[in-house]
């Protein structure tokens, strides 16, 4: 490991962010081999460092970003005692944080990576990223709900707010894409209405779709992938071209196509492994992992790739993932 600034280091352990990690270091809260250190201070390789008292470990990793399809029943919390939590499942060898938030009874896409900067910045950032969701609620929708939903639930005397693309597929189901800015608690904007959400998909953020990737699968992203959410963090993204291609879908049919969004160069399904203890590998099928709440039997399509090259503090290529501890029961 190259020497790096303590704050980062800091960073790197996952304990917190760099802001954070500097506000320990000015309260001298941290350590390096016993000692307080002094301003600028930089981190070797057989350096101990510690805050209050606790020893800090960080891996050499290569950063990593995945794009998976979550299964409902599955938390999305990065504390391994909890029951059918998202790091356990997936099993991946890297130390991943969760990006965004999605229930455990929600199913969906969202992002994991072992950039611990980067997916803060993109969580506490979290409604710049355009996302597209499918909601089923407990009774028959009317054009009252769907109009307030678009503007946002209960509307606000003297703010002016952009009303959200929003229509109705069934009875009791509705399509919405919650445009940057926009308030994305879809759950308390219904309950607020009076309507229960007893199912919520959320098929696509910005330009990213499932495509192939099925429910408990997960896939690497490639670099210009990567590069594309940098640029929607730092505003540099105008609307997605998804996202207007729904629009045109909805104002031609009764009800909207399939997301056919093409899939970025480079980037390939990669399948969780099978929870079933009976599941067998193909020959030479790479990284693998089902999560636990997948149904077993199902294949991914396309070739495996390595992860970028780039390195943080990695992961050990070509290493298999374990099935998930736990509840194996399919939802």
């Amino acid at each position: 490991m190259e020497p790096k600034r303590l704050n980062k280091y800091i960073s790197d352990a996952g304990f917190c962010s760099r802001r954070e990690a500097d506000r320990l270091i000015e309260e001298g809260r941290v350590t390096i081999n016993g000692k307080m250190p002094d301003a600028g201070a930089k981190v070797g390789p057989k350096d101990k460092v510690r805050v209050d008292d606790e020893l800090l470990h960080v891996r050499e990793e290569e950063i990593v970003f995945l794009l998976f399809n979550k299964p409902a029943g599955i938390a999305t919390t990065t504390d391994v005692s909890v029951r059918n939590n998202i790091i356990s499942a997936l099993n991946y060898p890297a130390t991943l944080l969760p990006i965004g938030h999605l229930e455990r009874e929600a199913e969906g896409l969202m992002f994991l990576s072992n950039d611990t900067e980067l997916a803060r910045k993109m969580t506490k950032a979290d409604t710049r990223f355009e996302k597209e969701y499918v909601v089923t609620v407990d009774k028959p929708i009317t054009g009252e709900f769907l109009t307030r939903l678009s503007e946002g639930s209960a509307p606000v005397p003297g703010v002016i707010r952009k009303k959200a693309f929003v229509a109705k597929e069934v009875a009791n189901r509705f399509r919405m894409v919650l445009e940057p800015g926009m308030n994305h608690h879809l759950k308390r904007m219904c309950e607020a209405l009076g309507y229960k959400v007893t199912h919520l998909q959320r098929v696509r953020i910005a330009s990213f779709t499932p495509a192939k990737l099925q429910t408990g699968l997960w896939r690497i992203l490639t670099e210009a992938e990567v590069e594309t959410l940098k640029k929607i963090l730092s505003g540099k993204s105008g609307k997605s071209s998804a996202a207007t291609k729904r629009e045109e879908d909805y104002l031609e049919e009764d009800f909207p196509a399939r997301s056919r969004a093409p899939k970025a160069p480079g980037s390939v399904n990669r399948p969780a492994r099978a929870a079933a203890t009976n599941s067998k590998r193909s020959p030479g099928a790479g990284t693998r992992g089902r999560t636990k709440s997948a149904a077993p039997g199902r294949k991914p399509e396309g070739r495996n790739t390595t992860s970028p090259a780039r390195k943080t503090t990695a992961v050990a290529g070509g290493r298999r993932g374990r099935p998930a501890k736990g509840d194996s029961k399919h939802r």
